[in-house]
């Protein structure tokens, strides 16, 4: 996979997870529960952007931050295949998507009366 990928998919794993309040230590349990083979500071130091990890263990980690987010409220960690699909249909981008509800969590703010668009900038 490309190193550009593969930095995207850390960052958007580390984003996911402060935003979720979701901490190290019970991802890499989870990722150690579903195969993962990397020890707690290597996860630790991938998510952090200091160090690489191999495909398998990437979308490892990326698949137990799923399974511990709520998903009604935090955009999803992609996997490799996810990210690469993007990348061909030119949409990875730092960041890409987050500044926006997804369509399913706008559809929840909408029911609730709330709005799913940015706060106007008119005073009052």
């Amino acid at each position: 996979m490309d190193d550009t990928l593969a930095r995207e998919q850390a960052a958007r794993l580390h984003r996911t997870l402060e935003d979720a309040r979701i901490g190290g230590r019970r991802l890499w349990v989870r990722y150690l529960a579903l195969g993962g083979t990397a020890g707690e500071l290597e996860v630790e130091g991938y998510r952090h952007g200091c160090l690489d990890l191999p495909v398998r263990q990437r979308d490892l980690l990326a698949w137990a931050a799923n399974t511990l987010l709520d998903g009604r409220f935090h955009p999803r960690v992609p996997s490799s295949g996810d990210l690469a699909g993007a990348a061909r249909a030119g949409a990875v981008r730092a960041g890409a998507g987050r500044d926006r509800p997804g369509p399913r969590r706008a559809g929840q703010l909408r029911r609730r009366g709330l709005s799913a668009r940015a706060p106007s900038r008119a005073g009052g």
